[in-house]
């Protein structure tokens, strides 16, 4: 029974040992980026600069995996069922983060339990977005013409439980317009229809709306932040519109699989966040109103639990749900 002990303890450490020296040497093979949307929106842009980035930190391969689809459970089903040793990473953002617990009747995932915290990325504000050719100037024009007797307008959003289908059914519910909800697998060809007219309006981020805009294509009526914003300071707010309760900077951030290694989770952490330090990256993303918000794994687990619960209460107000 000693030897048998011994045996047992001889190998455990040797178990020990070897998921140490993998966790230092991390990354031993090439890593993955699940990211739950189309090629071409911002969470897809930001995974983009981190595989690159990172690639050329490790010395390994580095490849974004777009998986679209079902508001985030697809990218979100292939994290689940991946090996928890950090070589694959998912890019999510509020709604699969956070909204999602309490959106769908069933859910594929558990944010909190399945998947373990890296960092916080970005945030930025929503735009609420029309078409160029639309006659409508104002949100005030726009509440008008979606008030009038008989009159439907449609939204646009990256999806189900998206930052822009939540603002959507915030400024229905506020401003008691008839707006009818169209979802994309994405905030990409969101926008595209948004450009060719097939939908009224569409709440995207800033960093998406911005070039669209400055090249013509759309036009911008208000940011659904409390103030002005620095990129856009000619673009009034949704408070100045008659919403100061419609506010609202969807977020990004960084997950692994539950049980990495401490060892992987760290270096995951410091390489991403040194990352998103480097001069060029910061000015690329505030260029176009992101702002990078990095912290802890632990920070950004606190935060995610205070916006399942935070945009849960949103949710059930709005009468959302998907069964």
């Amino acid at each position: 029974m000693k030897r048998t002990f011994a045996a047992c303890l001889a190998g455990m450490s040797m178990m020990l040992a070897t998921t140490q020296i993998l966790a230092q040497a991390f990354p031993v093979r090439p890593v993955r980026i699940l990211v739950p949307f189309p090629p071409g929106g911002p969470t897809d842009q930001i995974g983009r600069i981190l595989a690159q980035k990172l690639q050329d930190t490790w010395g390994q391969s580095v490849m974004v995996d777009n998986r679209p689809g079902g508001g985030g459970q697809i990218g979100a089903a292939q994290l689940k069922q991946a090996p928890a040793d950090g070589h694959t990473l998912f890019i999510g953002d509020m709604g699969a983060l956070a909204v999602n617990a309490t959106l769908y009747a069933e859910l594929s995932y558990d944010a909190t339990r399945d998947f373990q915290p890296v960092t916080l990325l970005m945030s930025a504000p929503l735009m609420v977005l029309v078409p160029a050719a639309s006659s409508v100037n104002s949100v005030a024009e726009l509440i008008a013409r979606g008030t009038a007797p008989g009159a439907k307008l449609n939204f646009a959003s990256q999806g189900i439980g998206s930052g822009g289908h939540l603002a959507g059914e915030m400024l229905r519910t506020q401003s008691g317009a008839n707006l009818n909800h169209v979802p994309y697998k994405g905030g990409a060809p969101a926008m595209q229809d948004l450009i060719g007219g097939q939908v009224d309006l569409f709440f995207e981020v800033i960093g998406a709306a911005l070039p669209q805009a400055r090249a013509g294509k759309l036009k911008m009526l208000a940011v659904a932040t409390p103030r002005r914003i620095a990129v856009a300071p000619d673009i009034p707010t949704t408070a100045e519109a008659g919403f100061p309760r419609l506010t609202m900077s969807p977020w990004f951030g960084i997950v692994a699989r539950a049980g990495v290694p401490e060892a992987t989770l760290r270096k995951l952490h410091g390489d991403i966040t040194a990352v998103l330090a480097m001069p060029d990256v910061v000015k690329r993303l505030t260029d176009v109103g992101f702002d990078p918000i990095p912290g802890s794994p632990e920070q950004f687990a606190a935060f995610m639990r205070e916006e399942t619960e935070r945009w849960g209460a949103v949710v059930k107000s709005s009468g959302a749900r998907v069964d």
